[in-house]
């Protein structure tokens, strides 16, 4: 028997009889049942097409699916409204029982249904309109929740249980084993495509410099190349970004885990254009599967507890969440730290990125420094590599397996042919030399390419292109004053002293104030955590730390226009680089030879440039000493005008120490 044959047999009563039978406010009832059976009709209709036969037929035929989701919410609303066919097989029974009954009668058993229909159309609308679907529809309908209406809040309560079994069981397949059960791509985390761009850190040479507290976040980024990101659009307003970004971060790792070089067996048919397979597809053999340890049932059992509507609330969700990650980081510091032995390869950045090992790139120098001042050619890569191989040598590294793990690579730009010779000269110098585009490639274990990113190494290049060309500027100037040292002519050697000076005091800066008080500090903050995350938030920092203090960056409140400022911006680095030209112009003196005349016009010149950016230099403080770099630059400065020489020669009005005062 149909759900509304009551109705139905009401109207038949109605008809024959309409003025000895039918009250003067029946009709006015009567429209209210019909607004009723009409909503539930409705409703129906929309489970029909949201059900499950409807969404194969409807997906094979290429139309509009409303997905797993859809398919939870018509299998709830459902539920719901047997309760209403059930009040209806009621009236029924009791109308055909006893013919006395008025409409009222029926409306009075109907009339509570009317606002939870109105609801649930207001939710069909909705959806439609806005074509929503997956964790769109469970935001929409957690929206609906809170209602006045003790029989509205139970139904969308109701409904919201089934949608959050598939939100749950998706989000454990993911955070457990890496798995996306995503189908229809409903969830928040899809699979990028082949011809998509995902958002992950790619770093080049030419990457401009950010703003201290941006740069520690870019560096802190994790480049996991699994092919998975986050679609904003999908992320239910109740879960914050933060928390969707750590359920991301939690599922990558997991697969990352399952793709350790040292645990997957190696077979002809992989190969890294393969797509990346989850775990639960690799033999156990074949597969890293000992994050969880023993803990995988239990946060398996607290995940399936918040399918409960009483027991989802985001705060029980970001618990477990976060004591997934603290898995999932502990175990990572375990094969970094332990494994991949992360405490030794940071001592080996600092060593060679950062120049810690100054009697080997000593020996490179004299052994490269002419090929590097020429333009690059096709076998400069070639002849570094073999330099670098003979200064190990002689400084006694070449059995150290550290030494393999490094390489140099100097990008070869062919010059534009031009039948103009002039143009061709032209277009030849503009090649840039070995000191701007040398690169120092690092080869680290596995899964150290979560801390030794792109664009972390691409900043460890910018601090070694930086201390190699000082290095190199320094030697030359001590090699000279074996040449000036006996020299009667006092102007020459003094500014010979004054450049060796200045040179020194940059040196010592960079590798005692800068380098070495840094590395303690990350040191220090290593030894006290065994959180991955902390972990590279710490190196994080000590990258953004030494960059800034190296003025190779500029921090945001030295921009007062708020935009990016690089490196070629900062004028303490610009005049840093202006005086180590002018201390290889002042070197190439000595190629005059016996020209007296002309050596005199070059000296006299260099010392005008020296006083110049001497003064310059000074004078930064006082525009600079209120900002966050002036600190940085207080220290240098305070080093070179120790005695207020330089003050002095720069003819300030106060010495450097009185400003800093």
């Amino acid at each position: 028997m149909s759900p509304c044959s009551t109705i139905q047999q009401c109207q038949q009563r109605l008809r024959p009889e309409p003025v000895a039978y039918a009250n003067e406010g029946d009709a006015e009832i009567y429209k209210r049942i019909q607004n009723i059976a009409k909503s539930h009709n409705k409703i129906q209709s929309f489970i029909l097409e949201a059900s499950f036969h409807a969404r194969k037929i409807l997906t094979a035929s290429d139309h509009r699916s409303y997905g797993l989701y859809g398919q939870a919410l018509s299998e709830g609303i459902s539920e719901i409204l047997q309760s209403y066919r059930n009040t209806l097989m009621e009236v029924e029974s009791l109308v055909l029982g006893n013919q006395n009954y008025t409409l009222s009668f029926v409306y009075s058993h109907v009339e509570k249904f009317q606002g939870l229909f109105l609801t649930l159309i207001k939710i069909i609308s909705t959806i439609k309109e806005r074509r929503l679907t997956g964790c769109q529809i469970l935001s929409l309908i957690h929206q609906y929740i809170l209602n006045g209406d003790k029989l509205v809040h139970e139904a969308i309560i109701q409904i919201f249980s089934c949608l959050n079994t598939v939100f749950i069981n998706q989000l454990c397949t993911w955070l457990l084993y890496g798995d996306l059960r995503d189908p229809y791509e409903e969830f928040f985390v899809y699979q990028i495509k082949k011809n998509e761009t995902s958002d992950t850190i790619v770093s080049s040479q030419s990457t401009s410099n950010t703003c201290d507290k941006s740069l520690v976040s870019t560096l802190q980024q994790t480049p996991l190349d699994c092919g998975y990101n986050l679609n904003p659009n999908m992320i239910p307003y109740f879960i914050p970004l933060s928390l969707a970004q750590e359920i991301l971060f939690i599922g990558k790792t997991v697969i990352l885990f399952g793709f350790d070089p040292k645990k997957v067996k190696k077979s002809s048919s992989f190969t890294i254009s393969r797509p990346m397979l989850t775990l639960q597809k690799m033999n156990a053999d074949s597969r890293r599967f000992t994050i969880w340890e023993e803990n995988e049932a239990e946060f398996h059992e607290k995940l399936q507890k918040l399918k409960n509507p009483k027991d989802f609330e985001v705060s029980n969700l970001r618990g477990v969440v976060r004591e997934i990650k603290e898995c999932v980081t502990k175990h990572l510091w375990v094969v970094a730290v332990e494994e991949a032995q992360l405490l030794h390869e940071l001592r080996l950045m600092k060593d060679f990125y950062l120049l810690g090992r100054g009697e080997l790139f000593l020996e490179l120098l004299r052994l490269t420094a002419p090929k590097l001042d020429k333009p690059t050619t096709r076998t400069s890569t070639r002849d570094m590599n073999h330099a670098f191989q003979l200064a190990a040598r002689a400084v006694f590294l070449s059995d150290s397996a550290d030494i393999e793990k490094f390489s140099f690579e100097l990008p070869y730009v062919k010059p534009n042919s031009s039948a103009n010779s002039n143009m061709e000269d032209e277009d030849s110098s503009t090649v840039e030399d070995g000191w701007s585009s040398i690169i120092l490639k690092y080869d680290f274990k596995w899964p150290l390419h979560l801390i030794f990113a792109p664009e972390v190494l691409a900043r460890y290049n910018d601090m070694f292109r930086l201390l190699l060309v000082i290095k190199k500027t320094q030697h030359n100037l001590h090699v000279l004053w074996k040449t000036y040292k006996q020299s009667k002519r006092f102007s020459m050697c003094q500014l010979h002293n004054k450049l060796m000076f200045l040179m020194d005091n940059l040196q010592h800066y960079l590798q005692a104030d800068v380098l070495e008080t840094n590395f303690s500090r990350l040191m220090d903050a290593v030894n006290r955590t065994n959180d991955f995350e902390k972990l590279k938030s710490a190196h994080a920092t000590f990258l953004a730390d030494i960059l800034s203090q190296s003025f190779l960056t500029v921090t945001s409140s030295d921009n007062d226009s708020g935009d990016t400022m690089d490196s070629l911006n900062n004028p303490v680095f610009c005049n840093i680089m202006e005086l180590l030209k002018l201390c290889d112009s002042f070197c190439s003196m000595n190629e005059l030879g016996s020209d007296r005349e002309a050596e005199d016009y070059y000296l006299q010149g260099y010392s005008e440039r020296y006083n110049k950016l001497v003064k310059q230099l000074m004078q930064l403080l006082a525009s600079f000493r209120d900002r966050p770099s002036g600190v940085y630059l207080a220290r240098l400065l305070m080093r070179l005008d120790y005695n207020r020489w330089l003050s002095g020669e720069a003819q300030l009005a106060q010495s450097v120490t009185n400003m800093l005062r």
